[in-house]
């Protein structure tokens, strides 16, 4: 991979040079952002790594003068700080930044970040091959494919690869590099475990398609949904005759739908008990009956099932089998709810506001440091979908060029609470919320206590106080008023 380095400091130029060589890249050093961006200009790179702090030009500046180059969309920049500073982080996103690290560099972390840009160019190059085939390629494929290729042909246009869906995290990323691994052996069933909203199905699809995108079909249904006296000829199709109202031909069911491809069983954890152990046999044999038939039909399919449920306590209450379970689970990945994972929060909601906002004609195009630090605070229990919909009923409600803390009223409420699981609550905040309870607005002092229990954190403070941002401007506003006309 060519990469520009970009550092002030000739020691860590060099070390990092040589790191980054010994690695396998094409290196060009310099020593300022001034001559960088000369070099740029002139070359490709599918990496700039380069220091915030620097005489002359920061970082930051860089970063914005690449992205008003002509073609400058395909580097990735990376950039990195002796100041852990979530603000100047924002900025640097905000700026066009692939990614930020704080010094001294994690060489592990910098390594990772290497594969990350790697493979994030590799999907741009991808992406231009397959719009360059776009009419071949859609010429030579089936209906159904043509219509998943249109799709994600759209995808990857507007959001630039696996990246701009979302993951941001060391842990989201081991969990994609491992469904890739999956989505090498077509034989193995995986079992994908999270909460309510975290991104299942996504993972499901990454095993799927893979870097490659395949073009196999791939066919979903919720288990939860169905009820069981429908289950088994949704999932096996029935044969002419089979029951009353049904089709006088017959129907296929799902199984037949994915043959060649994958059949993914969301919220596995609710099919009817009875069913079990026919679906065991078609992960087992490759084979199965429909409904009222007595041929024993063949199938290539494979399976990806996911659940939001504790199974080990299903099998308990005798509501999931054990041997479903051990063979579902040959391939196993769980996604860590979003709480656990929060460097993605932040890069998240840029990215489905700005998304919202396109799609509306809004303004939105960053975060304030505020509202970044309420985003941060909340638990999110309902993970990433609930990030997305809190985000999309603020593009409707509100515009402006940044998302502000005002915008937030719909997690306001939690904060509170949010606050207290975070981290451990002080006496003096615990008295301001018990007088809370007895009064629905709070002293002078209440406000004085809350302001120097959070070091001035208005936010926090709103938050422990019960009350909105926006009502504790005006409170303080109120008091100095007050204050200057005694």
């Amino acid at each position: 991979m060519r990469i520009l380095l970009v550092d002030d400091d000739t020691a860590t130029r060099h070390s990092l040079a040589e790191y980054l060589t010994l690695l396998g890249n094409a290196v060009t050093s310099c020593p300022d952002a001034e001559s960088a961006l000369e070099v740029f200009r002139t070359h490709e790179f599918e990496m700039v790594l380069s220091d915030i702090q620097m005489p002359g030009k920061t970082g930051i500046e860089l970063v914005r003068d690449i992205k008003k180059l002509s073609g400058s969309v395909r580097s990735d920049v990376v950039l990195y700080t002796g100041h852990s500073d979530l603000e100047l982080a924002i900025g640097a996103l905000r700026a066009g930044a692939y990614d930020y690290m704080t010094k001294p560099i994690n060489l592990e972390e910098l390594r990772a970040i290497l594969n990350r840009v790697a493979e994030h160019q590799s999907l741009l190059i991808e992406n231009d091959r397959l719009t360059r085939k776009f009419d071949e390629v859609v010429a030579e494929a089936t209906s159904d494919f043509r219509a998943e290729l249109s799709r994600l042909q759209e995808q990857l246009a507007k959001q630039a690869g696996l990246d701009d869906i979302g993951i941001f995290s060391e842990p989201m990323w081991q969990v994609v590099s491992q469904a890739k691994r999956y989505h090498e052996d077509r034989e193995l069933p995986v079992l994908i475990q999270g909460e309510t909203g975290v991104g299942k199905d996504i993972v499901a699809k990454i095993i799927h398609y893979g870097a490659e995108k395949s073009p196999l079909p791939f066919v979903a249904i919720n288990c939860a949904a169905l009820p069981p006296s429908l289950f088994e000829s949704e999932l096996f199709g029935y044969t002419a005759g089979a029951f009353t109202g049904g089709s006088s031909r017959g129907a296929k069911g799902k199984i037949d739908l994915a043959k060649g491809g994958t059949l993914f069983l969301d919220e596995i954890g609710e099919i009817p008990v009875e069913l079990q152990a026919k679906l065991l046999r078609v992960i087992e044999d490759n084979s199965f009956y429909r409904v009222g038939g007595l041929e024993k039909i063949e199938t290539d399919i494979r399976i990806i099932a996911a659940t939001n449920l504790d199974l080990g306590e299903r099998m308990k209450q005798g509501l999931f089998r054990k041997d479903l379970y051990y063979r579902l689970r040959v391939g196993s990945i769980v996604v860590p709810p979003l709480r656990e994972r929060p460097e993605d929060i932040v890069p998240m909601a840029k990215l489905f506001i700005t998304k919202f906002a396109k799609k509306r004609g809004k303004q939105f195009a960053g975060i304030s440091a505020d509202a970044a630090r309420l985003l941060l605070a909340h638990t999110w229990p309902g993970n990433v979908r609930e990030l997305k919909n809190t985000l999309e009923w603020v593009s409707v409600m509100h515009d402006a060029p940044e998302l502000a803390v005002e915008h937030l009223e719909a997690i306001l409420a939690d904060s509170a609470e949010t606050a207290s699981s975070v981290q451990p609550v002080p006496v003096s905040v615990q008295k301001a919320a018990a007088v809370k309870k007895k009064r629905n607005r709070p002293t002078d002092e209440d406000i004085t206590n809350a302001l120097l229990t959070t070091s001035g954190n208005k936010t926090k403070a709103a938050a422990m106080l019960g009350i909105s941002i926006r009502m504790l401007y005006y409170r303080l506003a109120e008091h100095k008023k007050t204050s200057s006309e005694q």
